[in-house]
């Protein structure tokens, strides 16, 4: 058993590369508000960690568009994959004992669609969506309630946090956990460190060396070269 008592992630950007279908699915919410123009995508990323009608209402458009978003966002599922060296991340913790959960602005059953989408959503324990708290992000919430549901209740002081927005880092700070600012997200990584997590990883690789896990020996055949 490591020493880590719980991993909670972030979902976009962390888990799951979703940016593309975020991106189509902005661009009909954008057209629906009839509004012209290129949709101003990268102001929607910066919102990333927030509930999606909060993030409508930042931007000045009509709340009730989340539906829109949804159904465009399912339309184009199969752009969802999981970032590179995720599996391997959450292999070894299970491999070590070592529960994990999810806290993510989306709501539960699209998280949970993004996921499976994804083939990932079998390697997490625990997946707490923004309807399922009442205080988002920045708010601790939702990390402590990831946290609560997994078996036993680990204790946020020994448990990490990772996430790849600056709401992910104030929230997972306020929870009392390692916060630990994914380099391969939707953040620029300079915005991330300003935050002062407690540990900062280039990939999601990286993750392994912050877990005090043994990173995954590469097999080769007898004469194989690297091409």
């Amino acid at each position: 058993m490591s020493a880590t008592s719980a991993v909670v992630f972030d979902l976009d950007g962390v888990l799951l590369d979703t940016t593309e279908n975020m991106r189509r699915a902005f661009a009909a919410t954008w057209r629906a508000a009839g509004r012209p123009g290129d949709p101003p995508f990268t102001t929607f990323l910066a919102h990333m960690g927030a509930p999606l009608p909060r993030i409508l209402d930042a931007l000045g458009l009509p709340t009730e568009l989340a539906a829109v978003y949804a159904a465009e966002s399912t339309r184009h599922i199969e752009l969802v994959t999981a970032h590179p060296g995720i599996p391997v991340v959450l292999a070894s913790l299970a491999s070590a004992g070592v529960p994990t959960a999810v806290a993510t602005g989306k709501t539960y059953e699209r998280a949970l669609q993004a996921l499976t989408a994804a083939g990932i959503a079998h390697s997490l324990d625990v997946v707490i969506g923004s309807d399922q708290v009442t205080r988002p992000k920045p708010d601790p919430e939702i990390v402590l309630t990831a946290l609560a549901a997994l078996p036993d209740a680990p204790d946020a002081a020994r448990a990490f946090f990772v996430g790849d927005s600056v709401l992910d880092m104030r929230s997972g700070r306020a929870a009392g956990a390692t916060v630990v600012a994914a380099g391969w997200g939707q953040t620029a990584p300079e915005t991330l460190r300003a935050e002062g997590p407690d540990h900062y990883a280039g990939t999601a690789l990286d993750l392994l060396a912050v877990f005090g896990l043994p990173s995954p020996v590469r097999e080769t055949s007898p004469g194989a070269h690297d091409v």
